[in-house]
């Protein structure tokens, strides 16, 4: 049915601001959903692996209910790829990128942050490994959207660490022939590495090992 002029006059006007204002809040609802599935779906995979987590696990561990939930992600796929591409990938900034900036040497950052993030941490939630790497070793062969997401994650991170490894070297920090580049796969891999010998050993106290060996690896880089 068509909408005349004489029908649209005697309609009331609402305001524009608030319009506006509805749609922002609106806009803001949406988003903290989707954060929260998100946060529950991150957490429920690192615990449980993608491939043991059902989404009905997922629908009653939020405040959601099931329409609300699959609007937002209306498959267990779709909502792991976004696990990958606006958590984990916030993650490896947030804890193993942003923080060297705060140091004149990133090489010391480096070290920092491993004993933080990996020697500090309570024994129970090492024996869970790393999430990213979970994910690696449990979708990147079976499922191509899993692949490629992880393997743009672990670009980032390297290609991330190694601009910090150059601006290293132009310090004076590292030795000028070293190929930072190839350091910066070499300690991603070594962060990995930890990880997965902790989990696989279930003994935390192997850490101390891993890391001597890393420094050692620093010591032999670093520049006179």
């Amino acid at each position: 049915m068509a909408v005349t002029y004489s029908a649209l006059k005697k309609a009331p006007l609402k305001p524009r601001r608030k319009i506006v204002a509805a749609v922002a809040v609106k806009q803001r609802d949406l988003e903290a959903t989707r954060r929260q599935i998100l946060l529950v779906a991150f957490e429920t995979f690192f615990r449980q692996g993608f491939q043991g987590t059902s989404m009905d696990d997922l629908v009653k561990k939020t405040t959601l209910t099931k329409g609300a939930f699959y609007h937002q992600f209306p498959t267990k796929l779709a909502l792991g790829y976004a696990v990958v591409d606006e958590v984990l990938t916030q993650l490896i900034l947030e804890r193993w990128i942003i923080p060297l900036e705060a140091y004149e040497n990133p090489v010391e950052g480096i070290l920092t942050l491993m004993q933080r993030n990996i020697g500090d941490t309570p024994p129970a939630m090492l024996r869970y490994g790393c999430p990213l790497n979970n994910l690696i070793q449990e979708m990147a062969p079976v499922d191509k959207g899993f692949s490629k997401r992880l393997t743009a994650a672990l670009n980032l991170w390297i290609g991330e660490l190694e601009k910090h490894l150059q601006r290293a070297q132009r310090s004076g920090f590292i030795q000028p022939q070293v190929d930072t580049a190839e350091a910066a796969h070499f300690i991603v891999m070594a962060h990995e590495g930890f990880y997965g010998i902790i989990k696989g050993m279930n003994e935390p106290k192997v850490f101390t090992v891993l890391l001597a060996s890393l420094q050692r690896y620093f010591d032999s880089i670093a520049a006179a």
